[in-house]
């Protein structure tokens, strides 16, 4: 069951100074992991991916979970150009500095992956989305990272724009997919869930 899985993703995220809050990170619909329009500077977007299951006779389940880290670019539009967002990708904070884009993207693989924690949190959401099921067959390994697409620059649609004045078509963001995948949960048998 993804569900239980997404919702301790996006708990453990939000254990990191600046992701607390739903403006911050939340599980998104959009495969792409589009965030609200009303996102903070930062937003790590949770959503999932494909899940398989290679035995015929029982689940022996496997899910895929990525986060989507999108971080808009404030100040003067006009300034927004590629140099100043490849500065933001690869910026060396100094002290009180932001970190930059490709940091951001590191601390979160370094966090989600492989985390017995994470495991933890999500078999307890799955018990408690399944009361009434005799047995609840938990997840039994940990996602492992497997990958970060390269960042791209996206315009103001990505962040939900609706048009209007100082729209522009020029990069005005970054994001990149972080991707786990081989989440265990089973092997388990069929006739558990008739």
């Amino acid at each position: 069951m993804i569900d239980a899985l997404l919702f301790a993703f996006r708990d453990a995220i939000r254990t990191i100074p600046g992701y607390q809050d739903a403006a911050h990170c939340e599980i998104v619909a959009d495969p792409e992991g589009r965030p609200p329009g009303r996102c903070g500077d930062w937003f790590a977007a949770v959503h999932q991916g494909p899940s398989t299951s290679t035995m015929d006779n029982a689940l022996d389940e496997r899910f895929s979970v990525s986060v989507t880290l999108s971080m808009r670019v404030t100040g003067p539009v006009d300034r927004a150009g590629d140099q100043f967002l490849a500065k933001k990708l690869a910026a060396q904070p100094g002290p009180g500095g932001s970190p930059s884009f490709n940091a951001r993207t590191n601390q979160l693989a370094a966090l989600l992956h492989m985390d017995w924690w994470l495991l933890q949190d999500a078999n307890n959401y799955l018990i408690s989305m399944l009361p009434q099921a005799a047995t609840v067959h938990g997840f039994s390994e940990p996602a492992r990272y497997r990958l970060t697409d390269n960042p791209v620059f996206v315009g103001d649609e990505w962040f939900g724009s609706e048009g209007g004045p100082g729209d522009s078509d020029e990069p005005l963001g970054l994001k990149a997919t972080i991707h786990f995948e081989d989440c265990r949960r089973g092997p388990q048998a069929i006739a558990a869930f008739s």
